[in-house]
Order: C-alpha cells, then sequence, then structure tokens
C-alpha cells in the first residue's frame, strides 16, 4: 500500500498537467489513443500501416484497407478504442496499482506498447515524440528508486485516465464540424447516429476516471 495521500497528491499533479500544461501533455494521450486504435484494429485482423501524431495534438491510424471496408467486429474494435483507449489503459494501470503489481511492471508495460509505436509511426512530428516519451518513462522504470517509480505510476495512470477525459470536448467540437472521422465510421457501420457515440465515448472516459480514481483513493487511504 502507498503512503497515505499518495494517490491525491499524484492525482493533483495529474490533474495540472491535463489542464493547465495540455498543451504539452496532449501528444502522450494521442499515442494512446492511436495505439488504442492499432492494438485493437491488430487484434481483429487489421494490417496497420502508418500511426501519425500530429503537432497541434490530433493523430491518424491508417490500414490496408479502407475503413468502409471493415467488418462490423473491427469497426467497432478499432473505432472504439480509439477514445477510450486512454481512459482503458490507465484503468488497467490503476487495478493493477491497488492488486500489488510492480509499478516498473506497469511502466514496461507501457514500453512495450510505445515500442511498438515506433514501427507505425510514419510522420516527422511522431518520430519525435513517441521516443521522447518512451525515453521518459525508460528512465523512470530502469534508472530510478522504486519510491520514484510508484510515484511515477501513479501520476501515469492518474494522467491517462484525466487525459481521457480531456479529450472529449475535442471530439464534440470535431464532431458539431461535421469532420470527426471515429464517429462517422462507427455511424455508418452500425446505423446508430454519431451522436450516441460522442455520448458513449464521454460517459465511458468518465466512468473509467470514477472507477478508477475510486480505486487509487480507496487503496491508499
Amino acid at each position: 500500500m502507498a503512503d497515505p495521500g499518495m494517490a491525491w497528491t499524484t492525482g493533483i499533479v495529474a490533474f495540472v498537467a491535463a489542464g493547465p500544461l495540455w498543451r504539452y501533455t496532449s501528444h502522450a494521450i494521442t499515442i494512446a489513443h492511436e495505439g488504442g486504435h492499432a492494438m485493437f484494429g491488430s487484434l481483429t485482423g487489421l494490417v496497420v500501416k502508418q500511426v501519425r501524431v500530429n503537432r497541434d495534438g490530433g493523430g491518424s491510424t491508417g490500414y490496408s484497407k479502407k475503413v468502409s471496408d471493415f467488418g462490423l467486429i473491427q469497426t467497432l474494435a478499432a473505432g472504439l478504442a480509439g477514445y477510450l483507449g486512454p481512459s482503458m489503459f490507465g484503468l488497467a494501470g490503476a487495478w493493477m496499482l491497488v492488486h500489488g503489481f510492480a509499478p516498473r511492471a506497469i511502466l514496461l508495460m507501457t514500453l512495450v506498447l510505445i515500442a511498438m509505436m515506433l514501427f507505425m509511426v510514419r510522420n516527422a512530428f511522431g518520430f519525435l515524440a513517441v521516443p521522447l516519451t518512451g525515453a521518459l518513462i525508460w528512465v523512470v522504470a530502469m534508472r530510478s528508486t522504486e519510491q520514484v517509480q510508484l510515484v511515477f505510476a501513479h501520476i501515469w495512470v492518474w494522467f491517462l485516465l484525466i487525459g481521457g477525459s480531456r479529450k472529449i470536448p475535442d471530439l464534440y467540437f470535431g464532431w458539431q464540424e461535421g469532420g470527426e472521422p471515429d464517429t462517422g465510421a462507427l455511424s455508418k457501420k452500425t446505423g446508430l447516429s454519431s451522436a450516441f457515440f460522442v455520448a458513449l465515448f464521454w460517459a465511458g472516459s468518465l466512468a473509467a476516471l470514477i472507477y478508477g480514481g475510486v480505486l487509487l483513493l480507496r487503496h491508499d487511504a
């Protein structure tokens, strides 16, 4: 069990990172977002050709076939795992922390996913953002004390949970302007309105934040 107050303190740090510092930290959430697309798309048989992480905080994942040619399961898996990706990864990390997994294990699992992303990135800024994010996590995982790893793992998990919710306003504004591809593809394939998926992403990310936060706060109380 972590020291009393650990979850609160690290949660506040993560909130600052996902709030006032969002301009500089949003790319880490974009990496998790596109990583979610790539991972769950690959698990359903899709071949990922490229991933882009853009300077403005946006990104994209390209596959070997058109989105319109995806099967229903492929569309749902790849489509839902984008905006829900950071929240899912954060929730998994919170569960691991409260069930006694070593913080280094959580960080090393993150590094494995980032390493996979390196083989998929195809734009200049992505080649900068992905390795730098991985380098930071590697330094903490391999060159720091257990206490530092514990603190950083808490901040990282909180940041994924909060950042996942922080991305939803961007989704909403993009959807209002008619230029949001994830909800559009899901809507076309399922017949459900794109507004339904905007609400689903919003509800899912908030649910992960609340549940993951409760896990951390109760465990460290």
